[in-house]
């Protein structure tokens, strides 16, 4: 019987940090397709592998993964990353200039 609560604990500590960890796996997604995708000297292959690789991420994490708040964990996760670096990136050129 005690095997069978440790076993039922650990199970609802995985379903509670699951989404945390994917969260995290999400921005570093998100950063690193800006990172290649503004890198210039980089060829047209690997910003279509990054291009590519970033939705292929969202389609295996839906297809094998239970439960939505995974899903929905990486995709605020790697949304999040792609805008604030995305964006950070237009303010410092605009402040470099003016």
């Amino acid at each position: 019987m005690f095997p069978n609560n440790v076993l039922a604990v650990m199970e609802l500590l995985g379903y509670l940090i699951r989404p945390l960890g994917v969260l995290v796996f999400g921005v570093a997604a998100g950063w690193l397709t800006m990172y290649v995708l503004k890198m210039e000297n980089e060829g047209w292959q690997m910003r279509l592998a990054v291009f590519l690789g970033l939705p292929a991420a969202f389609v295996l994490l839906g297809h094998w993964v239970p439960g939505g708040g995974t899903l929905g964990m990486f995709g605020l996760g790697a949304g999040f990353a792609v805008l604030f670096w995305g964006l950070m990136a237009n303010r410092k050129e605009e402040s470099e200039e003016g």
